[in-house]
């Protein structure tokens, strides 16, 4: 049958683990110096001697002729200036005013990105309940009731105004002004 038969691993079993060590270590080293050879054969060939630092720049037969231009370096177009308006500052130079408010107890911020919008909504559900029942102005101020308690950060804030606009272009009959100037009392 000979060494044929024999599992290919049986060769693994000649080598000591001292030699194994050592061929590991000689061929890790070799792999990192190839390796650091491709990477910087740059820098190691500029600094072995006889090398210049800089190439030599080709002539060609126009360069004559462009030695009266400026250099790439020189910018023909000149410095980049910012548009009107806009100006460079340091970091430490730059700040922000304080928030102006007029109404304190309020927050503005959270007012239009919150409360607005779900006010807007629940007068919705009301304007398509009256348009499909038949309602009229006092069931409109009667169920508008509910959305002024359930939202009283909105009295007297500058929204209201637009809310009142809002009601009384979408409300599917007319509201006097009276009606509308006090809803949110």
């Amino acid at each position: 049958m000979g060494w044929q038969g024999k599992s290919n691993f049986m060769i693994l079993h000649f080598f000591t683990w001292q030699q194994f060590l050592v061929a590991a270590v000689i061929f890790t080293v070799a792999w990192y110096a190839v390796i650091f050879f491709l990477f910087f054969r740059g820098k190691i060939t500029a600094k072995l001697p006889g090398k210049s630092k800089q190439p030599e720049r080709i002539r060609r037969e126009w360069d004559d002729e462009l030695e009266d231009y400026p250099d790439e370096e020189d910018d023909l177009i000149g410095k980049q200036s910012l548009p009107d308006g806009i100006s460079e500052v340091e970091a430490h130079l730059l700040g922000f005013a304080p928030k102006e408010r007029e109404h304190e107890d309020v927050d503005d911020r959270e007012t239009q990105l919150g409360v607005v919008p779900d006010v807007l909504e629940e007068l919705k559900t009301i304007f398509h309940i009256l348009e499909n029942e038949g309602g009229t102005a006092e069931d409109f101020v009667s169920l508008f009731g509910m959305v002024k308690a359930k939202y009283p950060g909105i009295r007297n804030t500058p929204n209201e105004a637009a809310i009142n606009e809002y009601i009384r272009e979408n409300l599917p009959f007319d509201i006097s002004d009276d009606q509308l100037a006090n809803l949110w009392n």
